[in-house]
């Protein structure tokens, strides 16, 4: 068990890769660059917001939510953690890194108001957070 998984032990974890809906929460929005930009604190979502937003098209494009993670009821664990941070630190596209395109300066996390309970900090630690990001969720299909 990671230092990070050990510290969180026993809490319940949010997915900072959620879909949009009611009660979910917004904590970022994706730049014309691809990145996301953080918002200081979570804007949760009512019926009418997520609507709205889901009228638009493709919120998960263009939006970052949080939602309770689900564990075994997502497509994505893989029985021990989830499999999309797995995927992206462990088969990173081209071999490319967070680190290696300054996404982060070195020791730098950049500011979240979920990691005290993010699923993916809890799992891997620092090196999901510099990579977090640059990941958009694929609603259409089963990969971020």
């Amino acid at each position: 068990m990671t230092t990070a998984a050990a510290d969180y032990q026993g809490r319940d974890r949010a997915c900072p890769s959620g879909v949009c809906h009611e009660g979910g929460s917004i904590i970022g929005v994706m730049t014309e660059q691809g990145r996301l930009a953080y918002l200081p604190t979570p804007v949760v979502l009512d019926t009418a917001f997520a609507s709205r937003l889901q009228d638009a098209g493709e919120p998960e494009r263009r939006y970052r939510f949080s939602q309770p993670c689900i564990e075994s009821a997502c497509s994505q664990w893989t029985g021990e953690g989830c499999g999309v941070i797995d995927h992206v630190l462990d088969d990173p596209p081209g071999s490319e890194c967070a680190h290696h395109h300054g996404l982060t300066r070195p020791g730098v996390l950049p500011s979240c108001a979920i990691r005290r309970d993010c699923r993916w900090f809890s799992q891997r630690g620092p090196a999901a957070c510099r990579v977090c990001p640059t990941i958009v969720a694929d609603t259409g299909g089963s990969a971020t």
